[in-house]
């Protein structure tokens, strides 16, 4: 029976599973690799990455027999390799806080790019914090690492990376190249006049591929590996291949997907890619999904901000819904998501607690309560997430479907 390996890289678990042909897991192997620090930037650890990928695919081969590899991964990342193959500079992690630096670095890429708004207008890309967007990084790797970047030729999105060291073959394709990158068109389906700005364009690979099209077949360093000389297709971003069993099943019928995890995901497939009065300036994105087709996406930091309230609470979340008390609330914005104004922390009647003030151990008991603090932080989360798909288009006729680790989250599902 044939097998396939699936390369899962997220931001810290990182997996290969091999599936049968019914798309029936029959082994894996497991790790998790943090980032870690390169010259002072927060990098993804990819020499580490890559040494336990060959040694984990010529393990399950020479256990089970590997017959194709796909590769997924989370998003906002890419990869400047040389002429000779190498990473000219290192795989910055998008998490990489500048501190007071980051208003120079946002200053200088708008000064390149452009107005922001007419930024997100053609690409749509909003101007992400950090390096989420990921223009905004590439700008930061050519003014903090300029003798690696002068050596650059390919600019490579991270699934793809993967797929040029098991193969030597460059290829981009629609779900990363038009995830929120800030240097590409979706409308158009080619780059943005702001690769041009930031002279990147002639480093992108040519065209489109789809994710499933054969790249090429393992060969160099990973072959001596052990790693058999099969098959290896385009990859696909892991949001997108969440997205894509649902296209499938769904065929045509209208539905939004909220994956949820870290990022809590609202995807929802559209035909008017322009956007509407008040949202230029929002968490609001037009993607392209595995098919090519235009998707509205909007999103928020759910698990981050679930874990860091559930830690400030202290205890287990019950996963009931406490009688509500309307003059408290978990207020959003403690990392990026749809109310960026709003910085987090909690409103008390006519107060506000600041979320400094609850990290330093001054919180109201009701929110130290486990049963008041979390049923508070899930009705929180249920509200930012009814925002974002709200966002995406959705109507009263759209199906909704919660993949991810909430789907577990019985209030938050309920609400």
């Amino acid at each position: 029976m044939p097998h396939i390996a699936v390369i899962d890289l997220g931001k810290t678990n990182k997996k290969v599973v091999l599936y049968d042909e019914t798309l029936r897991p029959v082994a894996d192997a497991r790790t998790s690799l943090p980032s870690e620090l390169v010259d002072g930037v927060r990098c993804e650890p990819a020499a580490a990455i890559w040494t336990w990928i060959q040694a984990q695919l010529a393990a399950l081969h020479r256990s089970h027999r590997i017959d194709a590899i796909a590769v997924t991964t989370h998003g906002a990342t890419w990869a400047g390799v040389d002429a000779a193959g190498a990473l000219a500079v290192p795989v910055i992690a998008y998490e990489h806080d500048l501190g007071p630096g980051q208003a120079e670095l946002d200053a200088d890429y708008r000064a390149v790019v452009g107005d922001p708004l007419a930024v997100q207008a053609e690409t749509g890309a909003p101007d992400l914090p950090l390096l989420i967007t990921t223009a905004k990084g590439v700008r930061f790797a050519q003014r903090r690492f300029p003798a690696g970047w002068a050596r650059v030729r390919h600019l490579l999105n991270y699934p793809q990376y993967w797929g040029f060291r098991l193969t030597g073959q460059v290829a981009a394709e629609p779900t990363y190249q038009a995830n929120h990158t800030g240097w590409f068109d979706p409308r158009t389906k080619a780059p943005a006049s702001t690769a041009g700005k930031l002279g990147i364009d002639r480093l992108l690979p040519a065209g489109l591929r789809n994710p499933w099209d054969v790249l090429g077949t393992v060969t160099g360093e990973a072959l001596a590996a052990g790693v058999p000389a099969v098959p290896v297709v385009v990859g696909i971003h892991d949001s997108n291949a969440a997205l894509l069993p649902y296209l499938v099943k769904m065929g045509g019928r209208d539905f939004c997907l909220n994956s949820t995890g870290t990022w809590c995901v609202a995807m929802h497939r559209v035909q008017d890619t322009t956007y509407r009065d008040g949202e230029l300036g929002q968490m609001v994105l037009f993607n392209l999904d595995a098919f090519g087709q235009p998707t509205k996406v909007s999103f928020l930091m759910g698990g981050q901000e679930y874990g860091l309230y559930h830690d400030l609470i202290g205890g287990e979340d019950p996963g009931t819904m406490p009688a509500w008390d309307p003059t408290r609330i978990v207020l959003p914005g403690a990392f990026p998501g749809q109310f960026p104004g709003l910085g987090g922390g909690l409103g008390d009647g006519p107060a506000r607690i600041p979320l400094a003030d609850l990290k330093a151990g001054r919180a109201p008991a009701w929110f130290r309560d486990p049963v008041q603090g979390h049923g508070l932080l899930n009705a929180s989360l249920a509200y930012q997430s009814e925002i974002a798909i709200r966002r995406t288009g959705t109507g009263p006729g759209t199906r909704l479907f919660i993949e991810g680790g909430f789907r577990r989250n019985g209030p938050y599902c309920r609400l």
